[in-house]
């Protein structure tokens, strides 16, 4: 008997057909072990590109310092102190960093101020920032353009209005050129602006505010030489934690700020960041395998237990085989082979079905950068592994009662009776 054999197939068919319901369950709990793993593994990958896949768009190797209050009373000041970045404190970082620095942020939250058009007006958020803003949280330009560095170095009047705040001021989508009137101060609206990540934040989003020119934010809130939020980033090649514990020394030192006081800044390192996030996805993807594949092998089992229940009705059959000379690999391979037909059928069915539920899931659950389920896909290494589990699993389904049924001698076999 050969693997191809037209005969051996046909006697396969006849089997599985004679045992209709019993087949059919059998594959539905298959097909449903490998459907959920497809649908969990896809949903969870589609996870991880929702949550992860928009942190590497940002600027990994950076920190972002913002200023508290102190903790600890050093050098003739007291507990509970506030203080704020200053200029020398940029100088002497840029300094220090050399080569290594990449870019510095700068920046200043306001809070809600009144802002109106010549026709309506609301309270929205309203903050300063430089230039490299786009860089630690991504922006969509929608019309327009950014705020520069000629901006910064003449202090221009000028500011980016989030699309939300657009649409509620004006009658058109595109106000660039028109003037926006933020506490009782004018600025031309030189760009539209909105959000890439809603997962992403520094207090606001930038199409629920306005963003000034820092410099220009500082002259109208009269925050001189006053900086709310500063983030350093480096180039890959060097080290971010080198280059933080040399920031946090000079910003103590600058300010009489106790060396072991943790409290004074609130530093955090998009580094640590993203690998927190690393890992906690990484759990979630072996709670994922854990449940999938735990289905999966409850289906399997079930298939053992189902040749197990055939093997019984079918031993004087077995018996005869055994009378006529077939030998026990024979029986085997025929045995070993319908068990690996149901788990193949079932089993590819399910996960044809399982990657299109998560084609039709993909508009449902969104496939921009701020969905928190983005682009569902199960990777292909993934399927064929299922697969490969399947082959194996349908195999060892097929094995153990094939050779439990080689343990009854012939002449038993042809007198039983069930």
């Amino acid at each position: 008997m050969k693997l191809f054999d037209k005969d051996m197939w046909e006697e396969i068919l006849v089997t599985l057909k004679g045992q209709k319901v019993r087949s059919l369950l059998t594959m539905f709990g298959v097909f449903w072990g490998i459907f959920m793993l497809v649908v969990l593994i896809g949903c969870g990958f589609g996870m991880k590109k929702g949550l992860i896949g928009s942190l590497m768009n940002l600027s990994s190797n950076s920190i972002v310092y913002t200023p508290t209050t102190t903790s600890m009373a050093y050098s003739g000041f007291e507990a509970d102190r506030t203080w704020y970045i200053q200029e020398k404190d940029v100088t002497a970082i840029r300094q220090k960093m050399g080569s290594r620095l990449r870019y510095m942020t700068l920046g200043n939250l306001d809070g809600f101020q009144q802002i109106g058009s010549r026709k309506r007006s609301g309270y929205y958020q309203t903050a300063g920032v430089t230039p490299t803003y786009y860089i630690d949280i991504p922006q969509k330009v929608v019309y327009g353009r950014f705020i520069n560095d000629t901006d910064i170095r003449e202090h221009r009047k000028v500011c980016l209005a989030g699309e939300r705040v657009v649409a509620e001021l004006f009658d058109h989508d595109n106000p660039v050129g028109e003037d926006l009137i933020v506490d009782g101060n004018v600025y031309r609206v030189v760009g539209v602006i909105t959000h890439t990540n809603e997962n992403i934040s520094v207090g606001f989003f930038s199409q629920d505010c306005v963003l000034l020119p820092f410099t220009t934010e500082q002259d109208a809130f009269d925050h001189k030489d006053r900086i709310g939020m500063m983030s350093v980033g480096l180039y890959d090649k060097y080290d971010i934690s080198t280059a933080n514990e040399e920031i946090t020394a000079i910003l103590k030192k600058n300010h009489q700020i106790h060396p072991d006081d943790q409290a004074a800044m609130e530093v955090i390192s998009m580094v640590d960041a993203i690998s927190v996030y690393e890992s906690t996805m990484k759990g979630v993807e072996i709670l994922i395998l854990i449940v999938g594949l735990g289905t999966l092998l409850a289906g399997l089992i079930g298939i053992s237990n189902i040749m197990l229940v055939t093997i019984k009705e079918r031993t004087k059959e077995i018996g005869i085989r055994r009378a006529l000379g077939a030998r026990p690999r024979i029986i085997i391979r025929q045995i070993m082979l319908e068990a690996l037909t149901l788990t193949m059928v079932a089993g590819i069915a399910g996960i044809i079905a399982g990657t299109w539920v998560l084609i039709l899931l993909n508009p449902v659950l969104g496939g921009g950068t701020d969905a928190l389920i983005s682009r569902p896909m199960i990777p292909p290494v993934y399927a064929f592994g299922s697969l490969l589990i399947l082959v194996c699993g349908g195999l060892a389904s097929g094995y153990v009662p094939a050779r439990k049924a080689l343990t009854i001698k012939a002449i038993e076999a042809l007198r039983d009776d069930k």
